[in-house]
Parts: C-alpha cells; structure tokens; sequence
C-alpha cells in the first residue's frame, strides 16, 4: 500500500492482473522496437544494460528487455504464463508503474486525468516504449 495524495492504494488482484497484461503489451512494443531499429545479430549479442540503453528504460524495466531479448534469440514464445514464472520482471514493472504515479501525483490529477497519453509521456520525460506503464499508471492514480 502506498499514499497518493492522502488516499491509500493497494495492488488488487484486478490491478495485478492488469499489469500483466500492461507488461506483455511492453515487451512487445519492446520486441517491436529492436527488430525495427536493430539487426538480430546486435540484438542476441548485446548485454541487457546495452538493450535498455538503445531503448532508453528504466533499470526497474530490465526483466521486460531480457524477456524481449529471449524471444527475439531464443524460444520466440511470448505468453503471460512466463510472466507469472518471473515475478522479479513483474515486480520491477508494478514498481516503475508505482513511480510513475509518485510523478504524476507531482503534475496534478486535474491535469493527468484530462490529459493524452503522448502528453502525459513528455511532460515526465519518457521514451515511447513506455506507453503501457504510462496508460495503466494514469489509469491507477484517476480512478
């Protein structure tokens, strides 16, 4: 539990689910990235800082990079079963969903809840592949 703005917000299993979902959403536009703007070669070769690097994330986001890296080299399955294996990947991207809350409770709900996403992603400095965690953050702190 955690406070936003004098209200207490705990992760309910509606919310842990919806993270699930947001952090399958990130690998992929993860996995779209990389293979847009990177060779596969650069890709399987490169450590997991350098990938978070090139996309510009978070350190909290690193299970999400190392699970699009793994199917982009290895099995090439995606499915929110390996999410639920892993919840250190999970645990880092409700924690980076939960800082980003921290921030938009500094913006204001009046503005962050009658903002745009794409709005909302410039106005905390954060790259594109960061729109799931923007989305399910505002969706968490508005209602």
């Amino acid at each position: 539990i955690f406070s936003i703005e004098k209200r207490d917000m705990e992760i309910s299993p509606e919310r842990n689910l919806q993270s699930i979902g947001a952090f399958m959403k990130t690998v992929r536009i993860l996995v779209g990235r990389l293979l847009k703007d990177y060779m596969k070669g650069l890709i399987c070769s490169s450590r997991l800082q350098e990938l978070m690097d090139l996309l510009e994330v978070p350190d909290s986001l690193d299970g999400a990079v190392e699970m699009a890296q793994k199917f982009i080299c290895g099995s090439g399955i995606l499915s929110s079963s390996l999410v639920t294996k892993d919840s250190a990947a999970l645990q880092g991207f409700i924690d980076t969903i939960m800082g980003v809350v921290d921030q938009l409770s500094e913006l204001g709900q009046s503005y962050v809840c009658n903002a745009g996403i794409p709005e909302l992603l410039t106005s905390l400095g954060l790259p594109d592949t960061m729109v799931s965690v923007v989305e399910t953050a505002v969706d968490w702190f508005c209602n």
